[in-house]
């Protein structure tokens, strides 16, 4: 028995292998999202089932003019949130009233919701914008 002496060892070629690994690996980066969400919890109340007691709560109104009123009283963003910052010192659990008018960016509410979420203010709503408005 004689075996045949042009038996040669067969090489593999890795190169389209390593070109797949490669469109995989470039497919799962671009379809990965790094963006960290987060969330802000909240409860919806209608504008007219909040009852207006300025030593109870706060409301602040955002309107499309990026002007902030605090319980009516129009003032700067900066001295909303001390005055905020203040009353949560006072009682961690002051209720406090996110309300947008109509037109608002919500981009707008978001910032307000994010500073104010900083203090750990345990009791934040949104109202409902009302319909006649300022």
């Amino acid at each position: 028995m004689q075996l045949s002496q042009s038996s040669k060892k067969s090489l593999v070629n890795l190169t389209p292998l390593i070109d797949v690994v490669f469109i995989l690996l470039i497919f799962f980066m671009l379809a990965s999202n790094f963006i960290r969400w987060h969330y802000i919890e909240l409860s919806v109340s209608n504008a007219s089932d909040v009852e207006v007691d300025h030593q109870k709560i706060s409301i602040i109104t955002i309107d499309q003019t990026k002007s902030y009123f605090l319980n009516d009283k129009k003032l700067p963003l900066e001295l909303i949130i001390v005055k905020i910052r203040k009353k949560l010192r006072e009682d961690i659990d002051h209720p406090i009233v996110v309300q947008p008018t109509k037109g608002t960016d919500v981009q707008l509410m978001v910032d307000v919701l994010n500073l104010l979420k900083n203090f750990s203010g345990n009791n934040i709503s949104i109202s409902k914008p009302e319909d006649n408005e300022k």
